[in-house]
C-alpha cells in the first residue's frame, strides 16, 4: 500500500512539473511550422489554415475553395531567417503542385511571414495560404 501511495504521487509529481514548463517559442515554431508544412504537402488546407492569423472566416473559406483544386506533390523549406527573437520567422519554401484538371506540375516560391502569439502561446502565419494559379 505504501509503495502505490509513492508510486501515485511520484507520478503526481513528474505531471505537475511537465505542466509547469514553459516552452521556448523557438521549439513551438518549429512544432507549429512542421504540423503546418504536412498539411500543406497533404494538400489538407482546411487544416493549414489554422494556422493563419488574422483572417476571417470568409477570407480563410475562400482560399481553402481556391486551393482545394489543385494537389501538392512537395513542400521543400529553402531558407528560414529570424526577423525578430521568439516574434518575427520570414521562411521561404518551395512548393510544387498541380492544377487537378491539368496535371501540369508548376513551382512556386511561398514567401510566409510567421509571428508568435503569446496569448494563444503559438506561432501564426500572417501571410495567408500559398498562391497556387
Amino acid at each position: 500500500m505504501r509503495r502505490t501511495t509513492m508510486i501515485v504521487l511520484l507520478i503526481g509529481m513528474v505531471w505537475a512539473c511537465s505542466t509547469l514548463k514553459i516552452k521556448d517559442p523557438m521549439k513551438l515554431f518549429n512544432e507549429a511550422n512542421q504540423a503546418y508544412g504536412q498539411a500543406i504537402s497533404w494538400s489538407e488546407f482546411g487544416v493549414a489554415a489554422t494556422f493563419l492569423k488574422d483572417e476571417t472566416d470568409a477570407e480563410k473559406t475562400s482560399q481553402i475553395e481556391h486551393l482545394s483544386n489543385f494537389k501538392v506533390t512537395d513542400y521543400e523549406p529553402r531558407t528560414i531567417s529570424v526577423v525578430e527573437e521568439d516574434i518575427r520567422v520570414r521562411q521561404v519554401v518551395k512548393i510544387s503542385y498541380f492544377k487537378k484538371d491539368t496535371l501540369v506540375v508548376k513551382s512556386v516560391a511561398d514567401e510566409q511571414m510567421w509571428e508568435y502569439d503569446p496569448e494563444k502561446g503559438t506561432w501564426l502565419i500572417v501571410t495567408g495560404l500559398p498562391r497556387l494559379k
